[in-house]
């Protein structure tokens, strides 16, 4: 069994974006990288996080606390119990105007680097050129697709 915590001594302050958290991945001991991320983020009492854009789909689920979310031109309060969807290029940040904390997971997925990680894992499989590789380098060598009788890692 693999637990993932996220708990008040778990977090990290980052100071690119202004919140305190903890990124799922790595989880060199449990999951493969997948080709998305996540995080446990904490707004502080009176704090906006960092604005910022990127080239990932973006979701907040608020699970504590309550605030006010901008995307773009647009302003919305958000509470626990909500989800929010941002899509790439848009400029967001969120800000906790009340007196505790404000948590969410946010989870991102399909920009660039991950497609890019995608398309070389499936160019290798296929043992064909990556197109988004550089075009004289060789093609990737065929790996051998994984046999699904195989036994997997916890069968008896």
């Amino acid at each position: 069994m693999h637990i993932f915590t996220a708990h008040e001594d778990d977090m990290v302050f980052e100071e690119a974006y202004n919140v305190s958290g903890r990124r799922i991945f790595p989880w060199p001991e449990a999951v493969e990288e997948p080709n998305w991320g996540g995080a446990w983020v904490d707004v502080a009492p009176g704090a906006t996080s960092t604005p910022h854009d990127h080239d990932e789909n973006e979701m907040f689920f608020i699970v504590e606390g309550s605030g006010v979310m901008r995307i773009g031109g647009e302003t919305r309060r958000v509470r626990a119990g909500e989800t929010v969807f941002i899509t790439p290029h848009q400029d967001h940040d969120l800000t906790n105007d009340g007196e505790g904390r404000l948590r969410f997971v946010t989870i991102w997925w399909g920009g660039s680097e991950a497609v890019a990680r995608d398309r070389a894992k499936w160019a290798a499989v296929f043992g064909i050129q990556d197109p988004g590789a550089d075009p004289g380098a060789p093609a990737a060598a065929a790996v051998p697709a994984p046999d699904p009788n195989a036994p997997q890692r916890g069968d008896a």
